[in-house]
């Protein structure tokens, strides 16, 4: 096998296929094994958990048997949100913790996301080492084997409680799309615990990720208007993600929201070093919307991650992404859609005001975005075409915008975004890069 298994957030893909299969799953607990003793431990344990997919339990247990004929101990923490699974494994104190998901990925797909002992995602290094590990083992035989059965939603909802002031959502109705996935338990129960008003939509009848949640948030929209509500919000298939729907059925923008977050914390002299983490994708008008309020717009590479690490490299403890990632360090070193949808209830309950109104202030740059599928990820340096559009575009937009292509580090998509203050500019450019990427690609 001569592939690579890790993309942006852990290995992904059709379940069945080269990259992610029941071997595959096993060879990753021999190397998580190997690794582990790698670090000079002989013993302890390793938590694995996983989200709805018919396809989790098989290797979750393909994993379990390869961690513990590696000599370590495999904990069976069931279905549960990745966040829960991360806090999990630094409250248990476990060597390592191992999700299978695919996150907001159709159900057809799965994956593997692995954890630290103190429940952040594995650094860049150690995913090469997993990886060469993995692929330096012989295929064999395939075992499977349950790992010893473990309780932790209740000390994870126990948890995220504490960081929210008792009942303050009593008296106020909110609308949740679980995507029928790892979360249709925990979100309401926090909610309600909360004093929340819960209404559900897509918690576990249907097929995970199918025409709900995050990616498909359209039968939240169409049912908010119809109810007292006074948010609405969405998750993907694990949890680790949320987006949010105003009372009218309005999507709030992800830089809106990253806006409104960094602000609140501002506020409420919560926010280290007066700076906010985001991605290259966010939006320029974020950047100068922080900048009136005198907060600094820091911008790591896309993927929580790169926004964890860049969070600790340079002092802040919040940070996201606009697809609806959210880490707060001072909770969790990883994203957590519930904690990022409780603290904008928090903002809204607050200010009494509609989602709208308190994220207006956000003005964001005229964009266009989207992605093209590619049978085959060419690096784009070889790719001359592309490379002179690109640099046209550059020299058009001068400093008045800017423009971004890159490949999606889970999926055969290469995506483009051109952003500027001129919109006809943005139609412009957008329209010249989609032709030579769909000519030459």
């Amino acid at each position: 096998m001569n592939i690579k298994l890790f993309g942006t957030d852990g290995i992904r893909g059709p379940y069945g296929s080269e990259g992610m299969n029941d071997h595959i799953a096993y060879r990753l607990g021999l190397a998580i094994g190997q690794h582990l003793k790698n670090q000079n431990n002989t013993t302890g344990s390793v938590i694995l958990g996983r989200d709805p997919r018919i396809s989790g339990e098989n290797l979750q247990r393909a994993c379990s048997a390869g961690i513990q004929n590696a000599g370590f101990q495999a904990l069976d923490a069931g279905t549960l949100p990745t966040p829960a699974l991360a806090f999990g494994t630094a409250h248990l104190k476990a060597k390592m913790g191992v999700m299978i998901t695919a996150s907001h990925n159709p159900a057809s797909d799965n994956g593997l996301k692995l954890f630290s002992a103190k429940g952040g995602k594995l650094s860049i290094p150690e995913e090469k080492e997993m990886e060469s590990l993995i692929l330096a083992t012989e295929p064999g035989d395939i075992y499977y084997e349950k790992g010893k059965e473990i309780e932790v939603c209740h000390e994870y909802v126990k948890n995220i409680c504490k960081f929210f002031p008792k009942n303050f959502l009593a008296g106020k109705q909110v609308l949740i799309d679980t995507a029928n996935g790892a979360t249709c338990s925990t979100s309401p129960e926090v909610f309600s615990r909360l004093g929340a008003d819960v209404i559900c939509l897509h918690s576990g009848e249907g097929i995970i990720n199918q025409k709900s949640g995050s990616e498909h948030p359209e039968d939240l929209i169409a049912r908010i208007t119809h109810t007292q509500a006074c948010l609405g919000v969405a998750h993907d298939g694990d949890g680790d993600r949320a987006v949010f729907i105003d009372p009218s059925g309005k999507l709030i923008n992800g830089d809106q929201i990253l806006g409104l977050l960094a602000k609140y914390a501002h506020q409420h002299h919560r926010l280290k070093e007066k700076g906010f983490v985001a991605t290259v994708h966010s939006n320029s008008g974020l950047d100068a919307s922080l900048a009136s309020i005198g907060v600094e717009l820091h911008r790591a590479d896309v993927g929580d991650r790169n926004v964890s690490d860049l969070m600790r490299e340079v002092g802040c403890n919040w940070g996201g992404e606009s697809s609806g990632h959210v880490v707060a360090h001072d909770y969790l070193p990883t994203g957590d859609g519930l904690f990022t949808a409780l603290s904008i209830a928090c903002a809204l309950i607050e200010s009494n005001k509609t989602l709208t109104e308190i994220t207006k202030w956000v003005e964001l740059w005229p964009s266009k975005s989207s992605s093209f599928g590619v049978d085959k990820k060419i690096p784009l340096d070889d790719c001359p075409e592309i490379q002179e559009s690109l640099s046209q575009s550059i020299e058009s937009l001068g400093d008045q915008g800017r423009i971004l292509l890159r490949y999606s580090g889970t999926e055969p998509r290469l995506r483009l975004l051109v952003e500027a203050k001129d919109e006809k500019l943005v139609k412009d450019i957008f329209s010249k890069m989609q032709g030579t990427i769909e000519k030459t690609l």
